[in-house]
């Protein structure tokens, strides 16, 4: 790595292993996160770089750990260069001292909250926040870590969470399912970490590996117990962020900070009573693949959530009887065109679910795929890859670079475009749409298709 001499570990997990390194030409001392993976394509080598990109923009808030580099080593595994934080975690804390004191803790939690709705405004999750992945910098002063696990995750496809990346007592229950991660886990994730440090434990811990439907059932919906000596208002704060269903949770992370600098500010959710238990259907085997259990677990017990998550958006589509179009399209000749333009952050990809696209607000905001083409599904969402999607008999003739050109505004030349499909749900339905992506460009805030 150019410029780094003196790599010492400071510590390993089950991704990466993080040294201490030292910039001689800055003749300062950094933090170098090397992944254990292998970026063997040259796509996935390039969405490493993106996102990692994406991640240093948050470098500047005072309350996220600096990204100085990251690159590819000749081995082809990815790294990152960090800054260094020497006063360790907020799980070292934890251990040294116990639980912290309650304004501490939210003191702590509005400049966590506020970094994270930065991340958020950025279009970067987290995905993995926990006591461990705070850091205290030399001058006393709390950061958020490891937003380059989205980006390590993302170069694979894979920022759905896994077992492997999950950290239980810390994670949505829509997380179990391997849904597609979203701003409202995160704040999930930040409010178990703010209780753990009230607690001195977390919110709903869970033992791992869950090995029956009615355990792990029971331990999502526990209601979460107050902790003596904290104020009420804390509590319901935290509470409303932790809420078992994302829907009904606080929806986001500026939300949470603003609740937790004003304990009277009006909540945008209710505090709703813990729900009744539901009764699991029996399991044959108790010792079932973790990743079996939990997933099926959880999709009964949250499938709303799923279907939300799974979509670009509000539900648009044109009703027609059999002409209905899907939504963000419209007819051209015999195939469907999009309609207004379309763009998408990324895409995520996990082995053996459907990709699934992160839509941005407008194509004026930073993206790398934009919607050109698409149609209905006739039925479920192949639970491929976005590319493998492209060779399905009914996207093969619809995704193509002769219908991507003809769809292309007169300026814009999109001769050698990478090209992808991602589905969605509508309703009851499922349809798709075509992506293309300048792989030159990289991030980009304009769009080539649409009105």
């Amino acid at each position: 790595m150019p410029g780094l001499t003196d790599l010492r570990p400071l510590g390993a997990g089950g991704f990466a292993t993080v040294y201490r390194a030292h910039q001689a030409q800055l003749g300062r001392d950094v933090a170098v996160k090397i992944d254990n993976r292998v970026l063997a394509d040259e796509r996935d080598r390039r969405r490493f770089l993106r996102e990692a990109h994406a991640a240093a923009k948050l470098s500047g808030h005072p309350h996220v750990v600096g990204v100085h580099d990251a690159n590819i080593t000749a081995q082809g595994t990815p790294y990152m260069v960090m800054e260094l934080c020497t006063g360790g975690s907020l799980a070292d804390q934890l251990d040294q001292r116990g639980p912290l004191p309650h304004e501490q803790v939210r003191d702590l939690g509005v400049k966590l909250a506020d970094a994270l709705a930065a991340a958020h405004a950025e279009g970067v999750l987290h995905r993995d926040i926990k006591p461990g992945n705070i850091l205290v910098d030399r001058y006393g002063t709390p950061k958020l870590a490891d937003f380059g696990l989205a980006a390590l995750l993302d170069a694979q496809g894979g920022s759905t969470v896994t077992r492997d990346a999950l950290s239980p007592s810390y994670a949505p229950p829509e997380a179990f399912a391997m849904a597609e991660p979203t701003p409202q886990a995160d704040v999930y994730s930040l409010a178990a970490t703010l209780y753990t440090l009230l607690a001195g434990k977390p919110p709903r811990p869970v033992p791992w590996p869950i090995t029956s439907f009615d355990q792990l059932g029971e331990i999502l919906r526990r209601p979460v117990a107050a902790v003596n000596g904290v104020p009420p208002a804390l509590h319901e704060t935290l509470a409303r962020a932790l809420h078992p269903d994302a829907n009904l949770r606080t929806p986001s992370a500026a939300q949470l900070r603003d609740e937790l600098l004003d304990p009277m500010r009006q909540p945008t959710v209710p505090v709703s009573p813990p729900p009744k238990r539901k009764q699991w259907p029996l399991v044959a085997a108790a010792g079932l693949v973790v990743l079996v259990v939990a997933g099926v677990l959880v999709w009964n017990l949250l499938d709303k959530e799923q279907a939300t998550a799974q979509g670009p958006g509000p539900a648009t589509t044109q009703q027609g009887g059999a002409e209905d179009i899907p939504p963000f399209l419209k007819k051209c000749d015999n195939k469907f065109c999009i309609d207004k333009s379309t763009c998408f952050r990324g895409i995520n990809e996990t082995g053996g679910q459907p990709a699934t696209a992160r839509k941005v607000g407008s194509c004026a905001d930073e993206h790398y795929w934009e919607a050109y083409a698409g149609g209905w599904l006739s039925g479920d969402i192949p639970a491929v890859s976005s590319e493998e999607m492209l060779t399905s008999a009914e996207i093969v003739n619809v995704c193509t670079p002769a219908v991507m050109k003809a769809n292309t505004r007169p300026t814009v030349d999109t001769t050698g475009w990478e090209m992808a499909a991602v589905g969605f749900k509508d309703g009851t339905r499922n349809y798709f749409l075509c992506l293309g992506s300048d792989p030159e460009e990289g991030e980009v805030v304009n769009s080539a298709f649409g009105a």
